[in-house]
């Protein structure tokens, strides 16, 4: 009986090693295409489906690099534009507007009391002016043109704005 338990167990040592070495020293590609037969079997189909796998993903690589390539020019580009921008402090206003030829990008209430009414809301915005529901005493608007010889600009506030007065937290690690 211990024969026989001995036996089988070599037997299956034999097979699972036969089993393990079915392609000997060639890859499984070449394994493959060295007889058509073969193409059929598991080890085969795997081998196409891995490659298949592996190509497309190959393919999707370059696609996507492709796009960052393409959408880093576009920055390069827009960074090698001239932009000059303008900030305008105007007082007493419900509008605060921007100069023909430039763009408004920024419009903020800087100053407010309550006895003035306190903060305004602001009612609607478009690439020229910003409005606001009632007068405010100081509206701040933010405004920038683009090319080599922007126009100028008038009612443009000289000193630069001010720095924030709380610190910026600083990035723990």
């Amino acid at each position: 009986m211990r024969i026989a338990a001995i036996f089988a167990v070599l037997a299956l040592a034999t097979m699972a090693t036969a089993c393990a070495n079915r392609t000997g020293d060639m890859t499984i590609a070449e394994w493959c295409s060295q007889d058509a037969s073969r193409g059929d079997t598991d080890i085969c189909k795997q081998h196409r489906d891995t490659e298949e796998v592996r190509s497309s993903l190959g393919s999707r690589i370059a696609e996507v690099f492709g796009v960052a390539n393409h959408a880093q020019q576009t920055a390069d580009q827009a960074m090698a534009r001239n932009v000059v921008c303008v900030t305008r402090t105007l007082n007493s206003t419900r509008a605060g507007t921007c100069d023909p030829g430039y763009t408004l990008t920024g419009c903020t209430q800087t100053r407010y009391t309550r006895r003035a009414g306190g903060m305004a809301i602001l009612r609607s915005v478009n690439d020229t002016e910003c409005r606001f529901n009632s007068q405010v005493l100081e509206v701040q608007v933010r405004c920038c043109a683009m090319g080599p010889n922007p126009p100028p600009a008038t009612m443009v506030r000289d000193t630069a704005p001010p720095a924030p007065e709380t610190p910026q937290p600083t990035p723990v690690s």
